[in-house]
């Protein structure tokens, strides 16, 4: 008899788990039916029919991901994140760092850093020297506006130095950020042809972004890591990523209340997940191994593009910073012992001693925030192997320190320089590359101490830094985790400058170019033109790239009769833009220096932008007059008594030109 349904649907369904004994047992049947049927089963599926389905099943998820991932890729899911983009408006033959960069390392925090904005030209000009600074919080300048991160200083007295050249300093340093984001911008960096690159870093690697000790970790072996940013650059990856942290986020509202990446603490402490990391422990060794591993490959691929570069050691603050952790491990004493007895020391006048305990203190504090004394090692052996310069940064810093012990008098907390300490790391860098014959073998003799004086800086800016380190004071480590930070609960403006420096750090949409533009027009209504001028050179170092603040600038001196110091100010701008009142300044200025064919040229060109200003027009007649182009003059003064029939001065110029041309 043929099966029924209900035995075929039973062989089908358990033939895999029952012998054929067993199935016949079980049915009742002819052990020979069951083998004719499963006989027939496996003929139905050809052997190239399954082998076709396992291709399909092993290709179909593949398929799938890449259509997806096209799909992200076409809507541009994420973000773009490359290092460089392009800059844009009026500067569409630059690039520009990224702002959003900081999303490749940072997933579960509500607000980022970013690189500081700096523009190069896409098309490297044959007489450009390009320089590439890499870093974290220090190197970008923290806790100060722009215009005085080292980057910027050194900037502009490279141009100085080297007028014949066009020097561009890069900056791509973000705070909270290690090795391992230095790493990941190499290969960015040396396809845009550099000459050179600068590295100040090394404090955050336990607790910047991917660190061993950190909140936004993938791992803490450098495989993993470098695997993960690796994924990173794919968008389904990101997708995946924001979905797992949504669901993060929610749990962690239901479960504490809390966000994850909670915006009221600074960034590096939200990024600590080890607070207590003790020297020479299995951590410790592992953010170290890290760096190391880290800053040999960066130097690998840096000496395979044959690329100098220019590596720092590290400084913090060791005399006026007390652990902030002291730990019993091994056979190592706790830091705050060690730092106790570096103070005994030096009050008593042993200070190298002093110096050695002060050192070891630091090493020894278990909250991770300043590099032990290892990593400068490290700095100084890898270099070695790769033949690359070093800035003594260490030396430059205690010869500037009273009795030799870094501090307070360059230092803002535990690592961050004030403004003292930033020129000074300006300098440092400066001098080391003159030694070692960067740019050029022999360098133009110049004074840094005249160059600072000059610089554009302001008391606006030293109260917006000293708000951010008593806000930053007034949080964790300093103070106990658990507790508000009361910084700014008393805090009372007492000038216009401090006001400002309060409503830069209190609203997203005012920052510290817009307070000192405020700053320079309060002085103007005042009539302080000398200090309003300040206020707008200290905005031409934060944006060099804005015209506006160039000509304002020289706007200012003019008014007090600085001419000569307002020439080259206004000759910076016009590269930025070219406008009637620098050209008619710049013409004018030259004409008063009797460097009349020059001023020509200028007042000229203004004309073509303004042909109806009637000083213009006065000057460039009397310029083609001392020129010798007497019906040029008289062309060009008609054209003014046109405009201003009653100009004073107007009818004698025209008397002694009427006069000249009977002759």
């Amino acid at each position: 008899m043929p099966l029924t349904t209900d035995q075929k649907k039973f062989i089908r369904e358990n033939h895999d788990q029952l012998s054929v004994t067993e199935l016949s047992n079980r049915l009742h049947l002819n052990k020979k039916q069951i083998e004719r049927y499963l006989s027939v089963m496996d003929n139905k599926i050809s052997p190239g029919r399954k082998k076709l389905y396992w291709v399909m099943m092993f290709f179909l998820p593949i398929f799938l991901f890449l259509l997806l991932e096209t799909f992200l890729q076409i809507i541009g899911y994420g973000g773009n994140i490359e290092l460089f983009v392009n800059a844009g408006g009026d500067f569409d033959q630059y690039l520009k760092c990224n702002s959003l960069v900081g999303r490749r390392f940072f997933s579960r925090q509500s607000t980022l850093p970013n690189p500081p904005y700096e523009i190069f030209l896409k098309n490297k000009p044959e007489n450009c020297y390009r320089i590439f600074v890499m870093g974290g919080s220090t190197a970008a300048g923290y806790p100060y506006g722009e215009n005085l991160m080292f980057s910027r200083i050194l900037h502009q007295y490279l141009s100085e130095v080297f007028p014949e050249k066009h020097i561009e300093v890069v900056n791509v340093a973000m705070a909270a950020i290690n090795s391992y984001a230095l790493l990941d911008f190499i290969n960015e960096i040396l396809a845009n042809a550099p000459d050179a690159i600068l590295i100040y870093a090394g404090h955050n690697e336990f607790y910047g972004a991917l660190g061993v000790a950190s909140i936004e970790s993938s791992g803490k072996y450098p495989w993993m890591v470098k695997l993960y940013l690796k994924l990173r650059r794919f968008k389904s990856f990101v997708l995946l990523q924001t979905v797992v942290g949504y669901f993060r986020g929610m749990i962690a509202r239901i479960f504490s209340g809390a966000e994850i990446g909670d915006s009221s603490a600074t960034l590096m402490e939200r990024l600590v997940a080890d607070q207590k990391i003790a020297y020479q422990s299995r951590l410790y060794k592992l953010g170290k191994k890290q760096f190391e591993e880290n800053l040999t490959e960066i130097l690998e691929r840096t000496h395979i593009k044959n690329v100098p570069v220019l590596l720092s050691e590290l400084i913090s603050n060791v005399k006026d910073q007390s652990p902030f952790v002291s730990v019993s491990f091994d056979s190592f004493p706790e830091a705050i012992a060690v730092y106790d007895d570096a103070r005994k020391l030096e009050r008593q006048g042993f200070l190298e001693q002093a110096r050695m305990k002060y050192y070891y203190a630091k090493d020894l504090d278990a909250l991770r925030f300043r590099a032990t004394e290892e990593f400068n090692q490290i700095i100084h052996q890898i270099a070695k192997k790769y033949q690359v310069k070093v800035v003594p940064l260490r030396s430059y810093f205690e010869k500037a320190s009273p009795n030799g012990f870094i501090g307070n008098n360059l230092m803002l907390e535990h690592l961050h320089p004030n403004i003292d300490g930033y020129f000074l790391m300006a300098e440092a860098f400066y001098e080391t590359m003159r030694r070692n014959g960067f740019i050029t073998d022999k360098w133009p003799e110049r004074n840094f101490q005249i160059f600072r004086k000059k610089w554009g800086y302001t008391e606006l800016d030293s109260l917006y830094g000293n708000l951010r380190i008593r806000i930053l004071k007034g949080g964790w480590p300093f103070e106990p985790k658990e507790a508000p930070n009361k910084a700014l609960l008393n805090y009372i403006p007492i000038s216009k400058a401090d006001s400002l420096a309060v409503k830069v750090w209190m609203e997203d949409d005012f920052n510290l170019e817009r307070a000192h533009f405020e700053m320079a027009k309060y002085y103007e209504t005042q009539r302080y033109y000398l200090q309003a001028f300040h206020e707008y050179r200290a905005l031409i170092c934060l944006t060099p790239y804005n015209a506006s603040p160039y000509l304002n600038a020289a706007d200012m001196l003019i008014k007090i009769g600085r001419l000569e110091e307002a020439l080259p100010i206004l000759l910076k701008s016009l590269p930025l833009e070219n406008t009637h009142f620098a050209n008619k300044w710049v013409g004018q200025i030259l004409l008063q220096q009797s460097r009349v064919k020059e001023s020509i040229g200028y007042l000229e060109e203004a004309l073509k932008l303004n042909a109806r200003d009637p000083q213009l027009l006065y000057n460039l007649s009397g310029a083609y007059a001392l020129d010798g182009q007497y019906k040029k003059a008289t062309g060009t003064l008609d054209k003014l008594m046109a405009i201003q029939p009653n100009f004073p001065d107007a009818d004698i110029l025209k008397n002694q030109l009427d006069q000249l041309l009977k002759r």
